[in-house]
């Protein structure tokens, strides 16, 4: 196995998923996207992970390591998995894995919901990482959203402001 998903088994074995909240997660994304469609429900769940970062706000940081140790604290509470931090040459990877799916054992169900819950993790990393002095221009943008694997999210300029820079891993 790799060292991701060592931590991921290792997280799902630690971790009790209240069962309850389950059904009523499936219903309020189901009617997100029913009522405002894809779009707007990524929208709202981006809007969802900003408030959550004004509500959990991370402690000042003098290292990568410290910011993602206060990162992974936060997501303990929430029962959301971990996230890795890559520094890359003009940007971050952040790696996040084991983010708890509503409708594990529903292959197209978990792909919408990866992809929906992707938006709300870019909220949230995008108002702690400005929060704590980054630039509002510079965005979180997801990489790759993985059911049942890593999500992935760089924080930094995007191709298209460094033409013929390429800052971000392929």
């Amino acid at each position: 196995m790799t060292d991701q998903a060592d931590i991921t088994v290792d997280y799902f074995f630690r971790q009790q998923t209240q069962a309850a909240w389950i059904p009523f997660v499936r219903v309020f994304i189901a009617e997100i996207v029913q009522t405002a469609g894809e779009a707007g429900a990524d929208s709202f769940l981006r809007q969802m992970g900003k408030r959550l970062a004004k509500d959990y706000p991370l402690a000042l940081y003098n290292s990568i390591e410290e910011l993602e140790r206060s990162i992974n604290g936060v997501l303990k509470q929430f029962q959301w998995g971990w996230v890795r931090i890559q520094v890359l040459d003009s940007s971050l990877l952040l790696r996040h894995g084991a983010f708890p799916l509503p409708s594990y054992g529903d292959a197209g169900q978990e792909r919408l919901e990866a992809r929906l819950f992707s938006a709300l993790l870019e909220g949230l990393y995008q108002s702690w990482l400005v929060s704590l002095g980054g630039k509002p221009d510079v965005q979180v943008r997801m990489r790759k959203a993985e059911a049942g694997g890593l999500f992935e999210f760089v924080y930094g300029k995007s191709r298209q402001d460094h033409p013929g820079h390429h800052a971000w891993p392929n």
